[in-house]
């Protein structure tokens, strides 16, 4: 008899084994998913105008620039190309950017932050150089979505590779 129960109990655990194993690849599927998700999640940026330490100015220029900040402190993602100036989101969600920027030689500041090529957002400034001016939005962006900065016509920023900056980051996906 109690061989009997034994062997109903074996059999018992070895159906449930057997079950628990068949739906084990599919958690293991959503779990390596979901561990993705939250890799491509991690999205933050930050750049200055100029990596050298010598007072540098841009502008005054004949048409708005798209400022292309070289040195970069942080790219966790790599979703800002410094090359280009342009931030590409990697996925959909609200993201956070800040410009910051200081006068240069004219005297007058004026840059504004596009989304896909619309105006978000600008700085602005005139009292003389070495003022500076910032702002900062939120947007909610889809994948592939492109934010860069842009130096209007006509007027300077200047940098010593920390003051004038261009940040970024995912405060969540959708």
């Amino acid at each position: 008899m109690m061989s009997c129960c034994f062997l109903v109990l074996l059999l018992a655990c070895g159906l449930v084994r057997a079950q628990d194993q068949r739906g084990l690849p599919a958690r293991v599927d959503k779990l390596e998913k979901e561990s993705q998700d939250r890799v491509q999640s991690r999205v933050a940026f930050s750049a200055a105008l100029f990596e050298t330490t010598d007072w540098t100015t841009l502008g005054p220029l004949e048409e708005d620039k798209t400022l292309d900040f070289k040195k970069v402190v942080t790219n966790v993602g790599n979703a800002y190309n410094p090359e280009t100036g342009i931030f590409t989101a990697p996925v959909k969600g609200v993201y956070y950017f800040q410009l910051t920027g200081v006068v240069g030689s004219t005297g007058e500041l004026n840059a504004g932050v596009k989304k896909n090529g619309q105006n978000m957002f600008a700085i602005y400034h005139k009292a003389g150089t070495q003022a500076s001016a910032s702002n900062s939005m939120t947007l909610e962006l889809e994948r592939g979505d492109r934010v860069f900065a842009q130096l209007w016509a006509g007027k300077t920023m200047a940098d010593q590779s920390r003051l004038s900056t261009f940040s970024g980051f995912l405060v969540f996906p959708m």
